[in-house]
C-alpha cells in the first residue's frame, strides 16, 4: 500500500512513500505544530482502503484525538486506558508472530493479507506511565513488523532524547520533524537541526530511508468535513464490521 497526502502546488514536494519501503513512521514536534493535522490526514488517506487491506490498531492514552475511529469497519482494536493499551501492544505481537508462522508454512517473505497500522497518538505520555510494560513490544515490532505488515505510526509533542531514544531511531527511519522548541530537539528526530526555524503549521521536514537526510515538504491539511464524511460512510457499512480477531 503505498501512504499519498495531496499538498497544493508549491515549491517543495508532496509528502509521499512506500509504507513498505519505511514500515514505520515516527511524527515529531512541538505542542500545536499539527502532528494531529498529520496523523489525521494519513487516517484519511487509508479509508480510501477497505478493511480488507487496511485495518487499525488504535492507541489513544489522551482517550480523544482517536476516539472517532473506534467504530470503523477497519479498527481491530481501540484502546485509552491502561490495561487495555497493554494488552493491545501484547495483541499485535501475538498477531506478528502468527503471521510469521503462517509464512513460513507457506514459504512466502511477505504476509499476503492486510496492513495493520498501530497508531499511537501520544507516544511521551505511553512511555512516560507503561515504559517497561509496551517498549519492549513495540521495539520487537518495529524490528520484525515489515514483512509480516504490522507498521507502527507513532506521533509526540516531546521530541527530547529520552522519549525519542536510541531504540526508537535505530527501527524508525522514516521521521517526520515539524516545528520543534530548540534545535536540540529537531537533531532528535532528523539528526540534523532546522526544525527550530519551521513556520508553526504547514511545512516539516521529511527523513526517509530513501534519501537518507531530511527533505522540506509542505504539509497536507484534510479538510474536516471530508474526514467526517468518510468516517461516517465507512462506519454505515456494519457488514464489513470486524473485531479483535487473533487468529487469520
Amino acid at each position: 500500500m503505498k501512504i499519498t497526502w495531496t499538498t497544493p502546488a508549491g515549491e517543495y514536494p508532496r509528502l509521499y512513500g512506500d509504507i513498505l519501503g519505511q514500515p514505520h513512521v515516527l511524527i515529531a514536534g512541538a505542542t500545536g505544530s499539527g502532528k494531529s493535522v498529520l496523523l489525521h490526514g494519513l487516517i484519511y488517506t487509508a479509508l480510501f482502503q477497505s478493511p480488507a487491506t487496511v485495518n487499525f490498531v488504535l492507541i489513544d492514552p489522551k482517550r480523544v484525538e482517536l476516539a472517532g475511529y473506534k467504530q470503523l469497519p477497519h479498527t481491530l482494536k481501540y484502546a485509552s486506558e491502561p490495561d487495555d493499551i497493554r494488552a493491545a501492544v501484547r495483541h499485535s505481537v501475538d498477531l506478528m508472530e502468527r503471521r510469521y508462522k503462517t509464512m513460513q508454512k507457506n514459504g512466502q517473505r511477505i504476509y499476503y493479507g492486510a496492513d495493520i497500522y498501530i497508531i499511537i497518538d501520544e507516544f511521551a505520555d505511553l512511555i512516560t506511565t507503561q515504559k517497561k510494560d509496551v517498549l519492549p513490544s513495540l521495539c520487537r515490532i518495529a524490528q520484525l513488523g515489515r514483512a509480516a505488515k504490522v507498521h507502527l505510526i507513532i506521533a509526540t509533542q516531546r521530541p527530547t532524547r529520552d522519549i525519542i531514544n536510541g531504540q526508537i531511531k535505530v527501527n524508525i527511519d522514516a521521521r517526520i520533524a515539524l516545528r520543534c522548541p530548540t534545535a536540540q530537539d529537531s537533531r532528535n528526530i532528523i539528526t540534523v537541526s532546522g526544525a527550530e526555524n519551521l513556520p508553526r503549521y504547514g511545512q516539516g521536514y521529511y527523513l526517509t530511508p530513501e534519501t537518507m537526510r531530511p527533505v522540506l515538504v509542505n504539509i497536507p491539511y484534510t479538510d474536516p468535513a471530508a474526514l467526517s464524511a468518510r468516517v461516517d460512510w465507512w462506519t454505515r457499512q456494519n457488514r464489513f464490521r470486524r473485531r479483535w480477531i487473533m487468529t487469520e
